[in-house]
């Protein structure tokens, strides 16, 4: 049974986006952004804000960070999971669902889109452009700063706009997930908030929230950063850290 109660210090300040929340998000961003991660936990933070949510993987380019992989936990925590039948689970081919087509046609709840990392993963949702409206459609970009293609405003502008051409979506904002796994530090959240900041300084898209694990919540003053921020719980393990995890507890 899903808790409708929302759980305090899963988030700061992002009431108001979360009440303007378009039906359609979609989560794109380059390797090692973080992106599954971050889709994965505003999934799980709006189905504990009570609300209908369906999650549809179309990331064909990362081999061990796919929402996918824990996707009966996430039926458990009641998201309705949108992924190839189970033969299927690993193809590294674009399985469009006749189900995704159906949550982007019909306006009922929340349908959060894991889109590929690069251009040739991008190109998935191009086959399902003109099926929403795009004043329902978020797209938001993941971005970290301690990756190679999106060290700089220039390198997050190009890797925007190679996504833009392959997608035929605009993307209408960006999510600083500046990280470097365990040893992420304040100090790199913080450079995050400025690489986005020149972006959108630059033409770019303005910040729509700020994500970090939870153990920082208590390094870093997290309403001083000036935008939403929600915190993670790391669900996409890698293989080898099952640790217990609810999400693996069936694949043993």
């Amino acid at each position: 049974m899903v808790s409708t109660r929302r759980h305090e210090g899963d988030w700061v300040h992002a009431d108001r986006l979360l009440a303007s929340l378009r039906r359609v998000v979609v989560f794109c961003g380059g390797f090692g952004t973080g992106k599954t991660e971050v889709a994965v936990n505003f999934a799980l933070l709006l189905a504990r804000d009570g609300r209908r949510v369906r999650l549809a993987d179309l990331d064909i380019v990362n081999l061990y960070f796919r929402s996918r992989e824990v996707r009966r936990y996430l039926r458990d925590m009641g998201i309705e999971v949108l992924v190839p039948e189970e033969r299927l689970v690993n193809a590294d081919m674009p399985v469009i669902l006749p189900e995704v087509r159906g949550a982007l046609e019909h306006p009922d709840g929340n349908l959060v889109l894991d889109l590929g990392g690069d251009p040739s993963g991008a190109r998935v949702m191009a086959s399902l452009a003109g099926l929403v409206p795009p004043e329902e459609t978020a797209t938001w970009l993941v971005v970290n700063s301690r990756r190679p293609e999106s060290e700089s405003a220039d390198a997050v502008l190009r890797m925007l706009a190679s996504i833009e051409s392959a997608s035929g979506l605009r993307i209408t904002g960006l999510v600083v997930n500046s990280h470097l796994a365990d040893e992420t530090t304040p100090a790199i959240i913080e450079e995050g908030v400025r690489l986005a900041a020149a972006v959108h300084g630059a033409g770019g898209p303005g910040i729509i929230f700020v994500a970090m694990e939870r153990r920082l919540a208590g390094e870093i003053d997290a309403g001083a950063l000036g935008y939403p921020v929600i915190f993670l719980q790391r669900e996409m393990l890698k293989p080898w850290e099952t640790g217990g995890h609810p999400a693996r507890a069936d694949e043993h």
